[in-house]
């Protein structure tokens, strides 16, 4: 399996305007349900390749992208980093 990671947001309003910042920023994005091992406080979240979780985190760092968290997905599972 390939690794790939799935941001998580507070709410919908938050994940579409996470959404709309990551594509201007040229970050493949798939929006996606969120798996329910993970939460149940927002029905949608972003799923993006490890290419991207470095820039992710500048976004997140400088206030740009507002999230609730990020999960790395392996054969093993999900980890919250």
């Amino acid at each position: 399996m390939r690794e790939y990671y799935i941001i998580t947001f507070k709410n919908t309003h938050g994940a579409i305007n996470g959404e709309k910042l990551l594509k201007e920023k040229g970050i493949k994005v798939n929006v996606m349900p969120t798996p329910a091992v993970i939460t149940k406080s927002c029905g949608i979240s972003i799923k993006i390749d490890a290419e991207y979780i470095e820039m992710i985190g500048e976004l997140v760092n400088q206030g740009q992208l507002v999230i609730k968290n990020i999960y790395k997905r392996s054969d093993t599972g999900y980890t919250q980093l």
